[in-house]
């Protein structure tokens, strides 16, 4: 549920201020209307401020070729022709740009739009956007729409622009309405609307254009639709003053504590894992290299002291096969000698030959390897010997077979 929340001009809001608010549904029908103090407004998902037309002043502009924050610092000169107060107090924000590159700018006090969003945050709301109020009036093409509001009148300008009105003062349209029908030029508009009783037929004769009056869909008191009647739509927002400074959170983590919480338990449960895991590890590795020093020392009774049982057991059966003559088949000269048995090469076939954790680095004349049929027939007499061969360029890695 959204509720729309209608601000009274920022300087007299407070706690206490009664506000006008409307209830939308998920495609903006006014569902309900009605007016509270801040804190008892309705509870929403998403709540939206209008900002009252006397706070906000609308200047049409054409935008620079630049973004981010360099159009940031541009907006405050191109508003400050037409400011009255200080510039430092000035927030000013800008729509999206259209083709041409013009853009509504929008104007106003810094300090008591920061209020009210303090008054709010107290509050814990959190509004997602705030809109000027003569934005969301309901201007067609060609028609100016104005809306009396007591101690002032909200009147749009077209689709991008409005102004605030002094109050309508016996019949009389406002001064300011005249004055924007005189400068509009081409702009002037077919139809003039106004939310309320007036005479329209002075209206007319005084100020050049059609007027016509509606019904105050704004304030009226019924809460629903009559029966049978599509609920009026509250038009989408077209320049959302929540931007730099008061922009809205681009998180909110209210809306992640249940996949936060998620995550951090399968993070838990995955560190709880993984250690399980190594524990098992570990454990099975200390029993693995108890029986193997348990192997050695039934094999070599006489070593006193056993640090690493398998790199000892090689040594240890390296010296019986030495002491037996037979010696190791991994040694340099049993691997040398198998392998110029199986290779039977010329004098001139080989180069250098290299040996190196416990394997033959043979490299070769480039004409004895020239071909891959060379190749193989050489790892052939190699397999056939019992030796295995691995190429790289002409240099030839000859271990015995199944040794690692």
């Amino acid at each position: 549920m959204n509720v729309r929340v209608r601000l009274c001009p920022l300087a007299e809001l407070g706690a206490d201020s009664v506000l006008e608010f409307e209830v939308l549904d998920a495609r903006r029908r006014v569902l309900e209307r009605g007016s509270a103090v801040p804190a008892a407004l309705p509870a929403a998902v998403r709540v939206e401020l209008v900002i009252a037309a006397p706070d906000v002043l609308l200047i049409d502009a054409r935008l620079p070729r630049v973004s981010g924050a360099r159009l940031r610092a541009a907006l405050p000169s191109l508003a400050e022709p037409v400011l009255l107060g200080e510039l430092e107090r000035a927030f000013v924000v800008a729509s999206k740009p259209d083709a041409a590159g013009h853009a509504t700018l929008a104007v106003l006090d810094r300090a008591l739009f920061r209020r009210a969003l303090d008054l709010f945050g107290r509050l814990k709301i959190e509004p997602v956007s705030a809109t000027p109020e003569p934005l969301t009036l309901d201007a067609g093409v060609g028609r100016w729409r104005l809306r009396p509001r007591g101690a002032y009148g909200c009147l749009r300008i077209g689709e991008r622009l409005g102004l605030c009105c002094s109050p309508t003062q016996g019949g009389e349209p406002p001064v300011e309405l005249r004055l924007a029908l005189a400068q509009a030029g081409a702009a002037r508009p077919a139809a003039l609307e106004v939310e309320g009783e007036c005479d329209t037929a002075a209206w007319s004769e005084a100020l050049g254009v059609p007027v016509v009056a509606i019904q105050n869909e704004g304030q009226s008191a019924t809460p629903l639709a009559p029966h049978g009647a599509a609920p009026p739509l509250a038009l989408p927002v077209t320049l959302d003053l929540l931007q730099y400074e008061f922009a809205t959170r681009i998180v909110d983590w209210r809306a992640w504590r249940v996949p936060a919480a998620l995550a951090a338990a399968l993070t838990l449960a995955w560190i709880a894992g993984f250690n399980m895991d190594a524990w098992l590890m570990l454990r099975e590795e200390r029993e693995l290299r108890g029986h193997m020093s348990a192997a050695f020392r039934e094999a070599f009774p006489a070593v006193p002291v056993v640090l690493d049982p398998l790199a000892q057991m090689r040594r240890g059966l390296a010296e019986m096969r030495g002491g037996a003559g037979t010696g190791d088949p991994e040694d340099f000269m049993a691997l040398a000698a198998s392998f110029a048995q199986a290779v039977q090469a010329d004098p001139g076939a080989v180069r250098t030959v290299e040996y190196r954790e416990r394997a033959l680095q043979v490299r070769f004349e480039p004409r004895v390897v020239d071909s891959p049929k060379k190749r193989e027939l050489l790892l052939e007499r190699l397999a056939q010997a019992g030796l295995s061969g691995r190429f790289s360029d002409t240099t030839l890695s000859v271990r015995r077979r199944g040794a690692t």
